[in-house]
């Protein structure tokens, strides 16, 4: 089908090219031949009256008209999907789709179980690809390369709708052994005392608890920075070393490692937890889905937000 001399079915090469500006990746992306993205490049090339992508040294790049045409295009690749799936509607029993997920270590540790035990139950064909978003959960919603991050609220892509999942206040965590824990900790103590932290993704992103403790008028003392949030505890055996974690992760920890928490001394801003997906993502039958099996498992008593906030 054509529109306006175009053959639409050209459409589907040209966002893998622009994406990927590589032939032969945009090419498997599709499942097509090099041979035929040559062609379907060459035909584009005619239409756009534009080269598209010219080779720098080793590499191919956009042209400034390629540039200009990107996110057009991309977007108008996810509004046609969004339209085509709206017209399926999702059967969880008989659905053999992959949802892509982005999800934190933190949240894939505590909640993905639980999501994952309900789906295996209700949609045993469903499959689930957990992405660790590396500080690019937004850029992840808006370019449709993945169908739900579930992410802090600082992590929010601001175009697109999310909705509020859970609420983590922080505390302190050390080994039980630790001689600094057994008193109350004053906030001169606690920037006195050696932490592990997490700096995340190529970014080496803060977490949303460290951020916050950049308004102190106090030196850190950090003796040791790990990439993923999980392990922060388990570096924290047999030393007297300390860290700021939330409460549900400490809840965690400490019900199956020889670790202790404490109060902080001063006040932060608790977490927010927030599911978000693509705008287009809202007529999803099978998104909507999983988003309300993802409110359940958070509803769910077995959650450890839930164990963790309990009175």
């Amino acid at each position: 089908m054509r529109f306006k001399g175009l053959d639409l079915n050209l459409l589907v090469a040209l966002d893998a090219l622009l994406t990927e500006m590589n032939v032969s990746v945009a090419a498997r992306r599709i499942f097509l031949s090099q041979s035929a993205m040559s062609g379907a490049l060459a035909r584009l090339r005619d239409h756009f009256q534009d080269e598209l992508l010219v080779p720098l040294g080793r590499r191919l790049v956009l042209t400034a008209f390629a540039e200009s045409i990107v996110e057009p295009v991309h977007q108008l690749m996810l509004q046609i999907e969004a339209t085509v799936d709206t017209g399926n509607a999702f059967d969880p029993t008989t659905s053999r789709r992959t949802f892509k997920l982005a999800v934190s270590d933190y949240m894939t540790e505590l909640l993905l179980p639980q999501v994952a035990a309900m789906v295996a139950k209700a949609a045993p064909a469903v499959m689930l690809d957990i992405i660790a978003p590396d500080g690019m959960a937004p850029e992840m919603i808006e370019n449709g390369s993945i169908d739900i991050s579930i992410v802090s609220e600082h992590a929010l892509s601001p175009l697109h709708p999310f909705e509020f999942l859970a609420e983590e206040s922080h505390v302190i965590i050390g080994c039980r052994t630790n001689r600094i824990l057994q008193e109350p900790i004053s906030t001169e103590d606690f920037f006195d005392i050696g932490r592990v932290v997490g700096r995340f993704g190529k970014r080496r992103a803060l977490s949303f608890g460290e951020m916050q403790l950049h308004r102190f008028p106090y030196k850190q003392k950090i003796e040791l920075v790990t990439p993923s949030f999980i392990a922060i505890p388990k570096f924290l055996i047999e030393t007297e070393r300390v860290a700021l974690v939330n409460k549900a992760l400490a809840n965690f920890y400490t019900s199956t490692l020889p670790l202790t928490s404490a109060p902080l001394p001063f006040y932060l801003k608790p977490l927010q937890i927030v599911l978000q997906h693509h705008t287009v993502r809202m007529s999803d039958s099978g998104v909507q889905w999983l988003k309300s099996v993802i409110r359940e498992a958070v509803a769910a008593p077995d959650y450890w937000y839930n164990r963790a906030n309990r009175p």
